[in-house]
């Protein structure tokens, strides 16, 4: 089959998930040293004047989370559905969704003025379940519990106080966007999906130079 994809409807595929694991193993890291090092001065992502230009801050959102309790949940959730996603999407495509996604928060949080958040982890989580509902439409599977645990999630947020709420809002387009592409380009190479992440990471960087420069 060379570089080609092979169709196949959202069922797992086995348990070999790396990239779930590393992801979670390294957001769980970042948790247990925020309450150790000032990683939150590192790594917060938001409006702040502060933050301008510093690119690491957007790029690596996804791995924030603001206590090691969410730490653990985030990385509990994102092993089980990794379990089942990451087989089918690949461990690369898998990882540029959680990243992206985290990306997708961060310019969001820039957007509507958040000064500064540290809990992007969710944003990961956020991404990976729009691209799997958008993924299981393309496939013409019923994603109506899809859209509605995504919008509980959101309004969860809303109604518990959250400033960075449109973070989440953020990294569903991002991972609607993500699951679009790796959805349409099944059938072509792997590098045509390249491309599409590096045009979306494109985007958001574009818009976060934006409103560094306002």
């Amino acid at each position: 089959m060379g570089d080609r994809w092979v169709e196949h409807p959202i069922h797992p595929r086995g348990s070999d998930s790396p990239a779930s694991i590393v992801l979670a193993v390294g957001t769980l890291v970042v948790a247990v040293l925020s309450n150790l090092l000032p990683m939150a001065a590192w790594l917060a992502a938001g409006a702040s004047p502060l933050f301008d230009y510093q690119v690491w801050r957007p790029v690596l959102y996804g791995l924030t989370t603001g206590s090691i309790l969410q730490g653990v949940i985030n990385g509990v959730f994102l092993l089980l559905v990794g379990r089942s996603l990451e087989p089918l999407l690949g461990s690369w495509d898998f990882a540029a969704v959680y990243l992206l996604a985290g990306l997708g928060g961060a310019t969001a949080l820039s957007l509507t003025g958040v000064p500064a958040s540290f809990s992007g982890s969710i944003c990961g989580i956020f991404g990976i379940l729009a691209a799997t509902a958008v993924i299981k439409h393309l496939e013409h599977q019923d994603i109506r519990g899809d859209i509605i645990l995504i919008t509980l999630f959101v309004i969860w947020g809303i109604l518990a106080g959250s400033r960075d709420w449109t973070a989440d809002i953020g990294a569903i387009v991002v991972g609607a966007a993500v699951g679009w592409v790796w959805g349409r380009n099944r059938w072509a190479s792997r590098g045509r999906n390249r491309i599409a992440y590096a045009v979306i990471a494109g985007v958001c960087l574009g818009a976060l130079v934006v409103t560094w420069l306002w």
